[in-house]
């Protein structure tokens, strides 16, 4: 009877011990932002600053600060809200710096001039628009950046191995880890876009094309990409859009990217 009780026991002592472990992982994140130094070693040599321009009417014309990031030697993916173009606000010229830390540019600098060229150079999803409410707008929150090979800076060319995976088969679940990495610019918080921060979170929430997380959110931090490590890949599985929430790659959402990337494998 004794031998018996005793084997009783341990399964609960067994589910207190993996529950306590989780408690303690779950209880530490998200982590602290982590600066990055180091941005030519993967996958920070993928992940670059972005400088939009916008020509805007009533509104003065003006600028802003994301970040996006390769999936292809010459395709970024970012946030459709930095890119999207529509009546009144149209983007007029994109800067691109892979891997920027302060005035070090390893990548060199890619731009993208005038209106009509960053109309070529653009897509975003087609049911994207400013004027929707943000609900709505975060679940088609996506877009891309085709830069000509012509332009891809001879430094870039020599470093083209894929670092970031679209993969639909892969199913975000609550409680997996997912990491960012982006380009803070929010002076008020003392970012403006001069380096890198890292951070991990576990997925809080997933419901339809949104997905929940506590990661810190700053201005520039939009397009950001947000991934998990699966079997030494990491995989994307969303884009950092708002606070508390990213847009995410769901089946439909990966088909439409894919769909791009076969339209735009002649340039």
């Amino acid at each position: 009877m004794v031998v018996i009780s005793s084997r009783k026991v341990r399964f609960p002592i067994l589910v207190a011990c993996v529950l306590c472990s989780f408690l303690q992982v779950y209880s530490q994140m998200p982590t602290k932002l982590d600066t990055i130094s180091q941005t030519t070693v993967e996958p920070y040599n993928k992940i670059c600053y972005l400088h939009i321009y916008r020509k805007r009417f009533p509104k003065k014309d003006s600028w802003f600060m994301s970040t996006g990031f390769f999936i292809t030697p010459n395709i970024i993916l970012t946030a459709a809200h930095n890119v999207h173009s529509e009546w009144g606000t149209k983007v007029s010229k994109i800067e691109v710096v892979p891997a920027k830390y302060y005035d070090d540019q390893p990548f060199g600098m890619i731009t993208i001039n005038g209106k009509d060229g960053c109309r070529r150079a653009i897509k975003t999803h087609p049911d994207y628009k400013f004027t929707d409410k943000m609900n709505k707008r975060i679940k088609y929150d996506f877009g891309i950046i085709i830069i000509p090979n012509e332009q891809l800076t001879a430094n870039h060319r020599l470093d083209n191995k894929q670092v970031f995976f679209l993969d639909s088969s892969y199913i975000l679940n609550q409680n997996d880890t997912v990491n960012v990495a982006g380009y803070p610019a929010d002076s008020q918080y003392g970012f403006h876009g001069d380096f890198m921060t890292f951070q991990k979170d576990l997925c809080r929430g997933v419901n339809g094309k949104i997905f929940n997380h506590r990661l810190d959110t700053y201005t520039g931090n939009s397009g950001s990409p947000i991934w998990i490590n699966l079997h030494d890949k990491r995989v994307i599985i969303g884009i950092h859009t708002f606070g508390g929430s990213g847009t995410r790659l769901d089946t439909e959402n990966l088909r439409i990217i894919f769909q791009w990337l076969n339209q735009s494998s002649g340039n």
